[in-house]
């Protein structure tokens, strides 16, 4: 059985590593975990089915 913490610390490693966050520690990662959740959480509350990509504002950023 695989453990949720291993998993969860793997997962922000990858994420980091695609941003260029090789260096992060411990607690930043799990920093970083919680924002890319609630920025994912935020995105799925949006009415974005009538939205082009010109509505978008240009300080927005995506996580990968």
């Amino acid at each position: 059985m695989s453990d949720p913490d291993h998993s969860s610390e793997t997962r922000a490693r990858q994420l980091a590593g695609t941003l260029g966050l090789n260096n992060l520690k411990p607690e930043h990662l799990q920093q970083l975990l919680k924002a890319e959740k609630v920025s994912a959480a935020r995105r799925a509350l949006m009415d974005t089915a009538s939205l082009t990509p010109a509505d978008e504002p240009a300080h927005v950023y995506r996580l990968p």
